[in-house]
């Protein structure tokens, strides 16, 4: 179980400590390269209850946090498994909505696309797919060496913005960041 929580500028100083709560795994602050956005990525037993996690409260009045329950649906690394640490690599989290009927394919062509990525992408080092449970939505988490080793996957067909692979399934919002802070179970 993820659970993704998209904030706008208030992460610093306000971490939860979730290690204590049962069913906890880890999690990680991702900080926009712009310094606008902040998205929190934590990871949960399967069974996890999530109402039992304090809603965050900085800027609520303004900027409600936009949280969702996810499940990975794919997801491929050069190293036998997805590592994250904070540093100089970067992070770029895509965002697509889409209806719910549209989900079942897009899971079909994420997974098709993360192959091609990994064997056409000098400079992707991991990227993981992950659908939201209530079908509107799929996020690519994906980790690159490099600003510009992502940018010329966008030159690539498919990945293109012109004639992307998710076209005609669902819009897509992406951004940069930088792992600023990870915490794992002790």
């Amino acid at each position: 179980m993820v659970w993704l929580t998209k904030q706008n500028n208030c992460w610093r100083g306000r971490l939860q400590c979730w290690q204590w709560l049962s069913g906890y795994r880890l999690v990680f602050n991702n900080q926009s390269l712009d310094g606008v956005r902040v998205f929190t990525y934590s990871q949960w037993q399967p069974k996890f209850d999530h109402r039992s996690l304090q809603r965050p409260m900085v800027l609520n009045e303004f900027f409600p946090p936009d949280s969702l329950q996810l499940e990975v649906s794919a997801s491929k690394s050069l190293s036998a498994e997805v590592e994250i640490v904070a540093g100089d690599c970067i992070t770029h989290l895509a965002e697509f909505r889409m209806i719910p009927v549209n989900q079942a394919e897009m899971v079909k062509r994420t997974t098709m696309e993360l192959d091609r990525a990994m064997s056409n992408s000098p400079g992707l080092i991991s990227a993981s797919f992950h659908r939201s449970l209530d079908g509107t939505r799929m996020f690519n988490y994906g980790q690159w060496e490099s600003k510009e080793a992502f940018e010329a996957i966008l030159k690539q067909p498919g990945f293109n913005p012109d004639k992307p692979y998710w076209e005609g399934l669902a819009r897509n919002e992406f951004h940069l960041y930088k792992v600023v802070y990870v915490e794992t179970a002790g």
